[in-house]
């Protein structure tokens, strides 16, 4: 069978081609509409292009790199997953990466975005992060970026983000509405803008209550079941426990169910749980677990909407930002 070639694809479509050429590489010079009808056509007749000729020329930039702090937390691989689903159907090739909660990988995933010449990045930043200076480094080289979930407060560009202070208020009021007063709060470091909206979220509900009862046990490194565990450990080493634990991951969510369960504590009658995702496994270990679920297919629509408008409009520079609405699901 005869290979298909540019030439083929410019005939058909009668264009000229180097119009295709330049289509297929992602050249912002070739309109929106002749790149989607080039692009389109060529993979409805199955021509395949020699994109390690192209990246070894420089002249591709179809690649969208995801850095996330960690693969394994089920709202980002959610996100990862759908946006790579979006950007597969508009043409464009995802790169994943993870930070490991680390700063320095974070820095180095960075500088190697900018080597290979990203067409754009989406990200979402380590537990350490508090300097964002390798996050301008994009900027300078015109490779533009859309935040989402945890941002840098200083960073001029485009953000996803989710309504975290209402949510963990919302969920103290249910609390109290079950009749639960001694409202615990398992967080993350106030560095990073997730974390301290949710902790201020919750003291502003328990303040508006006037509960005596405040308590939140900050974990600064990666959240694991472990760390679920001690951290729930710790609260109930106390002179007065509490009786009902908000948590900021499944990870800490499992950790606060295996030991609530060694303390011979049933789920929800003597304490209720919170916890953020709808993790499969948390629902299995107890039905009685209220959860908050983020809205992962907004978050990935979202983020993936923006950074492909930044790259069809070679336009690294314009910011917008979105905020949507997690919800409370009592089982």
């Amino acid at each position: 069978m005869k290979r298909i070639t540019i030439k083929d694809i410019a005939r058909e479509l009668n264009i000229h081609h180097s119009t295709v050429s330049r289509a297929m590489r992602n050249d912002m010079s070739i309109s929106v509409e002749t790149r989607k009808r080039v692009n389109e056509f060529a993979r409805t007749i199955g021509y395949q292009v020699n994109m390690n000729a192209l990246q070894l020329r420089g002249s591709v930039k179809n690649t969208i790199a995801i850095v996330v702090p960690n693969i394994h937390h089920n709202f980002f691989s959610n996100i990862v997953s759908l946006v790579a689903n979006l950007a597969f159907q508009k043409g464009f090739v995802v790169s994943i990466f993870q930070s490991n909660e680390n700063y320095l990988q974070e820095k180095e995933i960075i500088k190697t975005l900018i080597r290979n010449n990203s067409a754009g990045v989406i990200a979402s930043i380590s537990m350490e992060t508090i300097n964002s200076e390798h996050f301008h480094e994009l900027k300078r080289f015109r490779i533009p970026l859309v935040l989402f979930d945890r941002v840098c407060a200083d960073l001029e560009v485009s953000k996803v983000l989710v309504n975290n202070f209402e949510v963990v208020a919302s969920a103290v009021e249910l609390l109290i509405k079950r009749g639960y007063r001694n409202i615990a709060h398992i967080s993350g470091t106030r560095n990073i803008n997730v974390f301290r909206d949710r902790q201020e979220g919750y003291i502003s509900a328990i303040n508006k209550n006037k509960l005596p009862y405040q308590k939140v046990v900050i974990i600064n490194s990666a959240f694991t079941i472990d760390e679920g565990k001690h951290a729930t450990e710790k609260l109930f080493e106390e002179d007065i426990k509490p009786d009902a634990i908000i948590c900021d991951s499944h990870f800490l969510t499992l950790g606060a169910i295996y030991k609530t369960r060694e303390l011979d504590l049933k789920i929800p009658e003597d304490i209720g749980i919170v916890g953020f995702s709808d993790n499969p496994y948390v629902e299995a270990m107890s039905a009685g677990v209220i959860a908050i679920i983020q809205p992962d297919e907004s978050i990935a629509n979202a983020v993936f909407e923006m950074i492909q408008k930044k790259i069809e409009q070679y336009d690294s520079d314009s910011k917008e930002s979105k905020t949507f609405s997690a919800k409370i699901i009592e089982r």
